[in-house]
């Protein structure tokens, strides 16, 4: 069974305050990456979890030598509940991170000097689970009902408040045996991980993406700090190019896919052929939807507005804040997604 290992990019109701200890390390380090006598650029990109197919697409741009062949050195470093990408980043220890677009907001309420500058799920694809025997197919039927979910995320903030849907919360600990026992109970989770655990545990269920419910944040948004972008814009363009190149061909093209996944499971020996290729397929139309279907990593001003006028209704924003402070799509390649998205090979299942 694939490892029920607790989810975060929830959304949640505040980032941790960074410590002044933090701010004197950016002064100190700035962010800076190195680059060798041949001009070959060292980077440190910390992965959106723990290596798995949440990642492919820079395992994929790795195994085919993208960045190799355009003169970048590039460090895939597992995250995890107990890393901070949003610290590694802005102390410049790492110079690329992922968090929702919340996330990017939230630091910069802190005063974290972070900025998106692409978005890998153009819709969001964190949702509840419930039994499937509970014929639960609307919000508005989930009433009543105690969610599993992190403490603080906002989106049961948000049923509650504008789709008028109050839910008791018990806190996620990282496993889903409470909810597969107590068919009352709805689950917080994600397609490519909670889905399958119910699946091999043998307890159907459905699942209701809380993008249905109007919040729709963009996640697994790619961030650096501001600092480096600045500095290093023809370095980050040659990423994103290569990147979002290598995540086109992990989407449309198996043998690609195949070489990648098999660099996961090496790194994650947690994974299962099985999970990886059933988060491989259950991901991608979160990916190419929408804007990513002529432009992969797409952000528009206008979800970014959208999305600073609902954290302002939820309480979230202290301080005024613009879309431009935000991201930066500048340097994003124009890749439209794959117009064929294959099935996986058989015997993965």
């Amino acid at each position: 069974m694939v490892s029920a290992r607790p989810r975060r990019r929830l959304v949640q109701a505040a980032v941790a305050v960074v410590a002044s200890a933090l701010a004197l390390s950016v002064a100190a380090c700035g962010s800076d990456s190195s680059s060798d006598s041949s001009g070959t650029t060292k980077m440190t990109v910390v992965l959106p979890w723990y290596a798995d197919p949440e990642g492919g697409g820079y395992f994929a741009a790795q195994s085919e030598n993208l960045y190799k062949d355009n003169k970048l050195d590039v460090t895939l470093q597992p995250g995890g509940p107990q890393v901070s990408a949003t610290q590694l980043v802005a102390s410049g220890r790492a110079q690329i991170g992922h968090t929702d677009a919340a996330g990017i907001v939230q630091a910069q309420q802190q005063g974290i000097p972070i900025v998106a500058i692409a978005a890998l799920y153009q819709d969001n694809p964190v949702g509840i689970l419930s039994h499937k025997d509970q014929n639960i197919t609307s919000f508005e039927a989930m009433k009543g009902h105690t969610l599993v979910s992190q403490a603080g995320a906002l989106y049961p903030v948000w049923l509650d408040k504008e789709l008028g849907v109050p839910l008791q919360t018990m806190q996620y600990q990282g496993s889903i045996a409470n909810f597969l026992k107590d068919p009352s109970l709805l689950q917080q989770g994600w397609p490519t991980n909670e889905v399958r655990q119910a699946e091999e545990s043998g307890v159907p269920v459905n699942f209701m993406p809380y993008s249905q419910s109007g919040f729709n944040p963009y996640n697994d948004v790619v961030f650096t700090s501001k600092q480096y972008l600045e500095s290093h814009k023809d370095v980050l363009k040659t990423f994103l190019e290569k990147s979002i190149q290598g995540w086109h061909d992990y989407m449309s093209d198996v043998k690609v896919a195949t070489a990648a996944n098999y660099a996961i499971l090496k790194v994650n020996t947690e994974q299962s052929k099985g999970s990886v290729w059933y988060a491989w397929n259950a991901q991608r139309k979160y990916i190419v939807s929408g804007d990513g279907a002529r432009q992969l990593g797409a952000m528009t001003d206008q979800r970014w507005t959208t999305l600073i006028d609902q954290l302002k209704k939820l309480g979230q924003i202290q301080k005024d804040v613009t879309t431009a402070e935000l991201f930066d799509a500048s340097l994003l390649p124009t890749i439209p997604a794959p117009t064929d998205l294959p099935a996986a090979p058989s015997g993965t299942n």
